[in-house]
């Protein structure tokens, strides 16, 4: 939200030198036309930022997730099935509680660093970056802290390799917190590949060379423990080269300052969007614990990989909102709700092309591809061809979330989302007892499905707009 208009003020003041290390490596904003420009013009002009916006960030989101499953796929053949589970189970929880320890500071520092650094507030800058980074921190400790007392308590009712794991990878919960921090920060300085590489790209590609390296060595038995210790040491070498680059983007003559802090502001806007962060993050993972829990970790294998490839069908959607969430906010600000109209129309078709063409794909090759994984894992196809089908009806909606965070209605985002949730969980208790794995995919796609119609609905009446892919008769806004 905060891309368009820092970068419009920039060029009122006629100052071009701003914080970005080159002009390849961010997505251009959409800038706002001449006054001679009709209205006309002016949204095709952003529908076409849209299309080509959506897909740079598509390709590169493609080609992460693609190393992510080569990695997840070199673990599950490495440690096999049942410790493959447990493996993806730890993770599961340390990434949900990754975002927890963030205490939405994450979005303060895009929402506050581009705004410092046009007005030079540059004790301000080095002060939102030291606070909350040292914030942050102390937040993931803590609850990395509670996370180990918590399994030793537990340990007795498990494996010594079930607990190693978990505590493996509760230490590793400060490191990633920081390389989180470490993402926000670039995308506040407009470096939109920098952003994203170094934790869906280098960090993968680190882990498969630990893996190939301890595979070579015959000593070396190749478990949940070992993975995960790969897993930790990738995290650690990724926030090392995204640090390094970080600092190639700060300006050098404000390296140096005196930071400012404003802690009490950072700490209240990042709570107001953290909830909503939170809650999104564990529906999205919701499936995956709750399958643990009421059935251990024999079935949480097959069905985390079946995840990670139905989770290609949602690239579409989320590349477009790498430029659609700032369009929501611009348009709703100018009052334009029939531009409004036909954005977020356009945005869901791409989405929902892509999310079609990616499960006709995997329908046909799906279970080839979990045997990738290893013996036993073909078993998670049912669960697969679920999911598949729930992504594309999702997509079909629209992007409804950022319809309501990118306007007024935060607070009714994390209404919708508790929803889900619950719905998420109530369908899993009742379910995967009985069904499994199936059972908490059905739990997964009645979860989203279910909050993502309410707030359609609500979006529908309170703005006047339609994001679904199809649908009439919608009273456009002209307030």
């Amino acid at each position: 939200m905060t891309g368009p208009y820092f970068w419009r003020a920039w060029r009122r003041r006629g100052d071009r030198k701003a914080p970005i290390q080159s002009q390849t490596d961010r997505i251009e904003p959409y800038a706002e036309p001449a006054d001679t420009r009709s209205r006309g013009q002016e949204l095709t002009a952003a529908l076409r930022v849209l299309k080509l916006g959506a897909s740079g960030a598509f390709v590169v989101q493609v080609a992460g997730a693609g190393i992510g499953l080569v990695a997840h796929l070199a673990v599950a053949r490495l440690i096999g099935k049942s410790e493959y589970g447990i493996f993806a189970l730890a993770l599961s929880w340390v990434g949900t509680l990754a975002v927890i320890a963030q205490l939405g500071q994450d979005v303060s520092v895009v929402r506050f660093l581009p705004g410092y650094c046009l007005r030079g507030d540059w004790d301000k800058a080095r002060g939102l970056r030291r606070g909350v980074g040292a914030l942050v921190l102390c937040a993931s400790i803590l609850i990395a802290v509670i996370g180990c007392v918590v399994i030793y308590g537990a340990s007795a009712k498990h494996d010594p390799a079930w607990s190693r794991t978990f505590y493996i990878a509760f230490s590793m919960l400060p490191v990633l917190t920081q390389l989180q921090q470490s993402s926000a920060l670039h995308r506040a300085f407009k470096r939109a590949i920098s952003s994203n590489i170094y934790t869906s790209v280098a960090r993968p590609i680190i882990l498969i060379a630990l893996l190939a390296a301890l595979s070579m060595i015959s000593r070396v038995k190749v478990d949940a423990v070992v993975a995960m210790t790969a897993s930790a040491l990738s995290a650690v070498a990724a926030l090392a080269i995204s640090a390094w680059d970080l600092s190639r983007a700060w300006p050098t003559q404000h390296r140096n300052v005196h930071p400012k802090y404003e802690l009490r502001r950072w700490a209240t806007a990042g709570a107001h969007l953290s909830v909503l962060s939170i809650v999104v993050v564990a529906g999205n993972r919701i499936d995956v614990l709750l399958l643990g829990a009421l059935t251990g970790t024999s079935e949480v294998g097959a069905y985390y990989a079946a995840a990670q490839i139905a989770g290609f069908a949602l690239y579409g959607l989320q590349a477009a909102n790498v430029v659609l969430a700032p369009m929501i906010a611009e348009r709703y600000d100018e009052g334009d709700f029939k531009g409004l109209q036909v954005i977020a129309r356009r945005a869901a078709r791409l989405g929902f092309m892509g999310a079609l063409a990616t499960s006709i794909f995997f329908v046909c090759t799906g279970r080839w591809v979990l045997g990738l994984f290893g013996k036993g894992f073909a078993s998670a196809f049912v669960p697969l061809l679920i999911l598949l089908l729930g992504y594309c009806a999702v997509t079909a909606l629209g992007e409804v979330g950022f319809m309501l965070s990118m306007t007024r209605y935060q607070k009714q985002a994390t209404f919708f989302a508790l929803i889900g949730i619950v719905a998420n969980g109530l369908a899993s208790c009742l379910l995967v007892p009985s069904l499994g794995a199936v059972g908490a995919a059905i739990g997964a796609v009645f979860s989203i499905v279910t909050w993502r119609c309410l707030a359609l609905r609500f979006v529908i009446k309170n703005l006047g707009v339609n994001p679904a892919i199809i649908g009439g008769g919608i009273a456009i806004r002209t307030e």
